[in-house]
């Protein structure tokens, strides 16, 4: 008897679980279907879309970048400097920089170019309390680099000037 009401107890457990596991799977299902109902789009929508592009030409704008490789002599806080560029990919590029300090500073650095707007900027690579990040623009004709650097230690800043040979 014991046996017989432990059962049917059990029975009604599983059978509540059952009911509230199908309910809750129910709900889930629902929220899928109204999320891709409010990602639906409409016959007119298509249509309006194609004819749109059917009546405005396509123009493929072709960016080019810029080489910079090579060797960029100018000043550096009003110092000799030489930028030599050893190595291109695309708009990513790396080198090395000489200041002529009373003491030499040589640095090796890294950067990027944007080619659309012509901004370039470079990363000093070796450790030393001068390292900092450059940041210019190249003229139109691609034979000059300008801006300013900061130094990481204090956020001193110092203007560059170069001009490719």
């Amino acid at each position: 008897m014991i046996q017989h009401k432990l059962n049917k107890r059990l029975i009604a457990a599983m059978t509540i679980l059952a009911v509230l596991a199908f309910i809750g799977c129910e709900k889930k299902t629902e929220q899928q279907q109204t999320e891709v109902k409010s990602e639906s789009i409409s016959p007119d929508t298509i249509s309006s879309v194609s004819e749109s592009m059917d009546n405005e030409p396509v123009v493929e704008e072709k960016i080019t970048i810029p080489d910079i490789k090579g060797t960029w002599n100018g000043t550096f806080d009003k110092r000799t400097t030489t930028l030599t560029i050893t190595e291109q990919t695309d708009s990513s590029f790396s080198g090395k920089i000489t200041i002529n300090y009373r003491e030499v500073i040589n640095q090796e650095i890294k950067g990027t170019i944007s080619p659309s707007s012509g901004k370039i900027s470079m990363k000093d690579q070796l450790h030393s309390r001068y390292q900092g990040k450059y940041n210019g623009k190249l003229s139109e004709e691609g034979k000059n680099f300008s801006g300013t650097f900061t130094m990481d230690l204090d956020g001193s800043k110092f203007t560059f000037n170069l001009n490719k040979k």
